[in-house]
């Protein structure tokens, strides 16, 4: 039997006679799915029982069988009126509906400005009753706001406790979710509302675009099948596919510290690799292994400051469980302010030492330090401010013990330079310069190129990961000609 052949009956099987939300007619209430799912049996009084489902909070709402060759992901901020502000939506349960057993659609909720509604939905889901809010979204409304007490008389329209979706509400319950979809729909390109077909984002809009759509996400689906691939892992195949997406060229550009001759035709890598203990940074502390960006430039300068702000988007809005971001100073030593600069760089380096970071955990606190040190010289608008005199300024913001600051800084007198020195042994050559993936990117500071880098670097293999037979036999099939895989 074929690998497509196969695949085919397992579907079948795995759907069964049983009705499901895959085979519920558009419009209709679908009957709960129950993949993810349990059953709590609860008595209400002598010879009454009464089934109460509940869904596991950190998964989302889907519609068909997890095995479908084709995953849809759709990601909108629930509204009423949804009848005309979210078209989308009856356009893929109709899509659905059509091709049962191939397609399985996952309902990705945004918070957007919407405060409560969303938190409704997704309780909604965790009392298996997410379609039925639908439906209810779905009615004509005069008003396309609701207030508090609307919101509430929706959710018990639909069964749900009004208590406890007070408590959902106050608590943040579902905030982790909202910024993972969030998450993933700017890795992806896509904006709200929008769908992703096997990760591919998509725009359709008639219902001829969404069947083409389908028959090309299908297709896509099915040639990874005859490489091997389980069903079940293709959405993770396709993310891999998008990340090992040729990396986009990048040349140097904009104002640097020192210009040099014969250009590379490619970023060069690091070698040896820097040595980044002891740097300010910027992640979350409890990532195991994050890959580090690390932003070389002049600790007073306000572009510097800037990309630093990119950076750390990435990593706080996108990149939160993969990345830090880490400065590192760097500059031409044969500048007339080399001396100042070294006086600027030793201070935040000290400054990761003796300092801390009260407010902000994921800031290291020589972080917080070269930040507000940056800022502090955009304030001067290229006027000239001594560095010590800089430094106190920062010092008192940041309520830094200025003793304990002064004796490390005599202790580390003229560190920056010596790590200057290793960076350009490593191949820097000028500032500012990003090293990504362990490549030196010298006047990068596009935010949708580092977007784009990150994510090639963070692809099985890229950095040294293991790769595993399944993800060999996509390189082959990425690698191989076109006319070939036809």
């Amino acid at each position: 039997m074929s690998a497509r052949l196969a695949v085919a009956a397992g579907v079948v099987i795995a759907l069964g006679p049983s009705t499901s939300p895959s085979t519920a007619a558009p419009g209709a209430a679908p009957a709960p799915a129950r993949d993810g799912a349990s059953q709590r049996t609860l008595a209400s009084g002598k010879g009454h029982v009464v089934r109460v489902e509940h869904r596991d909070p950190a998964t989302a709402p889907t519609r068909g069988p997890a095995n479908a060759l084709v995953s849809i992901e759709y990601f909108f901020v629930p509204q009423v009126n949804a009848a005309r502000t979210l078209n989308a939506y009856r356009a893929l349960e109709r899509l659905q509906a059509k091709h049962p057993a191939r397609i399985r659609v996952t309902y990705r909720i945004l918070k957007g400005a919407q405060i409560q509604l969303p938190i409704v939905a997704l309780e909604a889901h965790a009392h298996g009753k997410f379609f039925e809010l639908m439906e209810s979204l779905h009615v004509t409304r005069q008003s396309s706001v609701l207030n508090k007490d609307g919101v509430f008389e929706l959710a018990r329209g639909i069964g749900l406790d009004s208590s406890r979706l007070a408590a959902a509400i106050s608590e943040g319950r579902y905030t982790d979710a909202f910024a993972a979809n969030g998450r993933r729909l700017e890795r992806l390109g896509a904006s709200s509302p929008g769908m992703l077909f096997n990760s591919k984002v998509v725009r359709p809009t008639t219902e001829a675009e969404y069947e083409r759509e389908y028959e090309l996400a299908y297709k896509r689906a099915l040639d990874l099948v005859d490489l091997g691939f389980d069903p079940r892992d293709l959405q993770q195949a396709f993310d891999e596919q998008l990340r090992r997406a040729e990396a986009p060229y990048v040349v140097s550009s904009g104002p640097t510290d020192d210009e040099t001759e014969g250009e590379p035709t490619e970023p060069r890598l690091a070698t040896p690799p820097l040595d980044l203990a002891g740097l300010p940074s910027f992640g979350k502390p409890d990532v195991r292994a994050p890959t580090p960006i690390v932003v070389l430039c002049r600790p007073n300068d306000i572009d510097c400051g800037a990309l630093l702000g990119k950076v750390r988007k990435q990593v706080q809005d996108i990149y939160a469980d993969d990345v830090r971001a880490v400065w590192a100073p760097w500059f031409d030593v044969t500048r007339e302010d080399a001396a100042e600069l070294t006086l600027l760089g030793d201070a935040a380096l000290c400054a990761e030492q003796v300092g801390s970071s009260p407010e902000d955990l994921s800031a290291s606190p020589g972080w917080r330090w070269i930040t507000k040190q940056l800022d502090a010289s955009k304030r001067q608008h290229g006027r000239r401010i001594p560095p010590d005199k800089l430094i106190d300024s920062v010092a008192n913001e940041l309520d830094i013990d200025i003793q304990r600051l002064s004796a490390c800084r005599a202790r580390m007198a003229s560190t920056t330079l010596d790590w200057v020195a290793r960076a350009r042994r490593s191949g820097v050559t000028r500032s500012p310069a990003i090293v990504i993936g362990g490549r030196i990117y010298e006047g990068l500071t596009e935010e949708s190129l580092i977007h784009r880098l990150i994510e090639v670097e963070l692809a099985p293999g890229v950095l040294g990961d293991h790769i595993e037979s399944q993800f060999d036999r996509l390189l082959f099939f990425l690698a191989s000609p076109r006319d070939a895989r036809k």
